[in-house]
C-alpha cells in the first residue's frame, strides 16, 4: 500500500472484506476493489453509470467479482491446455496493492495497482503484474504482464460488463467482415456483420481487435472502444436461459448488460520469453447520440 497521503476526493473503504478505493472529482466517479484488481465503476461527469455490476455481486476476496471489469488472466477460460483452473486464471481472485494515486487538475484519476500475490502454475510463471486504471472523461485501462524465468504463452483480457438499456435494442459497430468462432454454437465460423445485433445467446470470438463503438439507443449514447496490444475481441451475452443457470445474476437482469472484451486469447495467446512484458490496453470514451 503506497504511504503518501490519499489526494482530496480518493478514499479507502472496505466491503465484504475486500479494500475498495472511491473517487470523485469533477471530471467522473470511479470504484474499484483491490481485490482482483477490478473497476467496479465508472461515471464521467454529464453521463450516467458505464458499467453494469451484478446486484448479487460478491466482494468476497477470493471470489470473482460479477460485473464491472474482470481482470482475466494469465490464461483465458480453461487456457491453452483447455484444463486449467480456475476459469479465467487467476488475476482476478487475488489481492493487488496500491502502488499509486493522483488526481489531476483536469480531475482525471490515475491509480496503479501491482500484482500482492502471485499464483504460478506449471508452465505459467508470472513475475509480475502491474494495472493502470486513467479515469476523466475517459476510462483507459492498461495492464502490463512480465513472464517469469520460464517463457510464458499469455492470455489475459479485461471482460466489461457494459450497462445497457436493453441488449435486444444495443449493437456493436466495427467488426464487419473479421472472422469469428461462434462459441454458443459449436464454434462454427464465420464473418462479422456490419452491425452486430443480438437475438439469441452470444459468445463470439473475433480474430481482431479493431475500434468499436457500442450504440445505445435507449440511453441515448454511444460508447467508443479503442484496443490496443489485443488481439481478439469476445462478445459475450448470456440471454434469458443461461441467466436463468447463473446464481450471481438476477433472472430480471439479462438485458441489462453485454460485455465487449478486449483480449489476448483463443489462438492470439502473446508468447513472451523469460522476463519480457506485454501491455494490453483498452479505453473507452462516451458520447450522446
Amino acid at each position: 500500500m503506497t504511504s503518501r497521503p490519499l489526494p482530496d476526493g480518493v478514499t479507502l473503504g472496505e466491503r465484504e472484506g475486500a479494500t475498495v478505493l472511491s473517487a470523485r472529482t469533477h471530471a467522473c466517479a470511479l470504484d474499484l476493489s483491490l481485490s482482483g484488481g477490478h473497476v467496479t465503476s465508472w461515471i464521467p461527469n454529464g453521463h450516467d453509470e458505464t458499467l453494469w455490476l451484478s446486484p448479487l455481486a460478491t466482494f468476497t476476496p477470493g471470489h470473482h467479482i460479477r460485473g464491472g471489469v474482470p481482470l482475466i488472466g494469465p490464461w483465458f477460460g480453461r487456457g491453452n491446455s483447455g484444463t486449467e483452473e480456475p476459469q479465467h486464471g487467476w488475476f482476478r481472485r487475488v489481492q493487488w496493492k496500491l502502488a499509486s494515486v493522483e488526481v489531476t487538475p483536469d480531475g482525471t484519476i490515475d491509480v496503479s495497482l501491482d500484482l500482492a500475490e502471485i499464483r504460478n502454475y506449471p508452465g505459467v510463471e508470472v513475475k509480475a503484474a502491474r494495472l493502470h486504471v486513467r479515469a476523466g472523461a475517459t476510462l483507459e485501462l492498461s495492464l502490463d504482464v512480465t513472464a517469469g524465468g520460464k517463457p510464458l504463452d499469455l492470455e489475459a483480457a479485461f471482460h466489461t460488463y457494459f450497462l445497457v438499456s436493453d441488449v435486444r435494442e444495443t449493437t456493436v459497430g466495427g467488426l464487419e467482415n473479421v472472422p469469428y468462432t461462434d462459441a454458443a454454437r459449436s464454434r462454427t465460423a464465420g464473418l462479422g456483420p456490419s452491425v452486430l445485433r443480438f437475438c439469441a445467446p452470444t459468445d463470439l470470438v473475433f480474430e481482431a481487435a479493431p475500434p468499436l463503438v457500442l450504440t445505445d439507443p435507449g440511453a441515448a449514447r454511444r460508447i467508443v472502444i479503442d484496443q490496443h496490444g489485443a488481439s481478439r475481441t469476445v462478445v459475450w451475452t448470456p440471454w434469458q436461459a443461461d441467466v436463468a443457470a447463473t446464481a450471481d445474476i438476477p433472472d430480471s437482469e439479462w438485458t441489462r448488460f453485454v460485455c465487449v472484451e478486449t483480449a489476448v486469447s483463443e489462438g492470439g495467446t502473446v508468447h513472451l520469453a523469460p522476463g519480457a512484458t506485454h501491455t494490453l490496453t483498452a479505453r473507452y470514451t462516451l458520447e450522446h447520440s
